[in-house]
């Protein structure tokens, strides 16, 4: 018998509407978390993600805990539904939402922690400038080695598929290996719409903030595994994601060892909850043969569940 692994998404997977037909359909299960996290964050988080303007809801510290919201209303609806998962897994961002739908910490928690990190990493865009780029037909080895050809601070920063990397680090180091890249085999390089240098050193001022956030919040044993990022393992204790919440912040996001780490547990089945298609298309590059289905409404929810 195959398992069951929900996937959460990460910035980027933001689209303006997310969440309305949950509001529609559903208002007392989104509805709660909008008002914890507009209070969390001082900003509209509500407005932003029914209207827009797409600008806003994009911002690191409001696309951060708008996500969360919608994609843990969703989890909760699917779960409502009967759909119990054996495993879950975020990325980046989409971890913390990961371990609230793992039991680990609570929704209040989440959304405090959620908000704070969006916060700290939106002013890191203006105290540490910094950039990325998705450096596609490459492997691991060759954009590791492309990274070392450039003069200035540049390293991977996201494995989401074998082929498709993306690294972080100073501006003129990236511009640097954006021109270089078709040169070393790449198909395309291309800069990323941020500021910083998320999942790199350069967080770890972030990463020191965050852990000072944490060190008030009670973690709890997951009740199902989750896979962390920053070493794509399954963790099962308290401390154990908390110390994965924290490494992810100024590390790689090991997304091929993630889904690998899970299919190799018998995960045959993911079920992305939130917006957009992101990681589903992630998953069908890295494994073959499996059941991947995305859903952010309740009718998607309920089509899942009727097969």
């Amino acid at each position: 018998m195959g398992k069951l692994a929900f996937l959460l998404p990460g910035q980027g997977s933001q689209k303006v509407g997310m969440g309305s037909d949950l509001l529609q359909e559903r208002p007392e299960l989104l509805e709660p978390y909008f008002e914890q996290a507009e209070a969390a964050s001082g900003l509209p988080i509500r407005r932003l993600c029914v209207e827009g303007p797409i600008e806003a809801l994009t911002a690191t510290d409001a696309a951060q805990p708008a996500l969360f919201c919608v994609a843990l209303a969703t989890a909760d609806l699917a779960r409502e539904q009967g759909v119990v998962p054996d495993f879950a897994a975020g990325h980046s961002l989409g971890e913390y939402t990961a371990a609230v739908v793992a039991g680990a910490l609570s929704p209040e928690d989440g959304i405090q922690l959620v908000s704070a990190r969006g916060a700290l990493m939106a002013a890191a865009q203006d105290e540490v400038p910094g950039g990325m780029a998705a450096v596609l037909g490459l492997e691991a080895e060759q954009v590791a080695a492309l990274c070392e050809s450039v003069d200035g601070r540049v390293a991977p920063a996201n494995f989401n598929t074998p082929s498709q990397i993306v690294v972080s680090g100073d501006l003129d180091a990236i511009d640097a290996l954006v021109e270089a890249a078709p040169g070393a085999g790449a198909s395309r390089a291309v800069k990323l719409q941020v500021g910083a240098a998320f999942h790199s050193e350069a967080m770890v001022p972030v990463q020191a903030k965050m852990a000072e956030k944490m060190a008030g919040v009670a973690f709890s044993d997951p009740t199902i595994p989750i896979v962390s990022n920053a070493s794509g393992e399954v963790v099962t204790t308290a401390d154990g994601i908390r110390e994965a919440l924290l490494a992810q912040i100024a590390s790689p996001v090991r997304w091929v060892d993630c889904v690998n780490t899970l299919a190799d547990a018998g995960v045959d089945t993911y079920l992305e909850l939130g917006p957009g298609k992101v990681l589903i298309g992630l998953v069908r590059q890295i494994r073959d043969g499996v059941n991947i289905t995305a859903a952010d409404s309740p009718k998607k929810v309920q089509r899942f569940v009727t097969g």
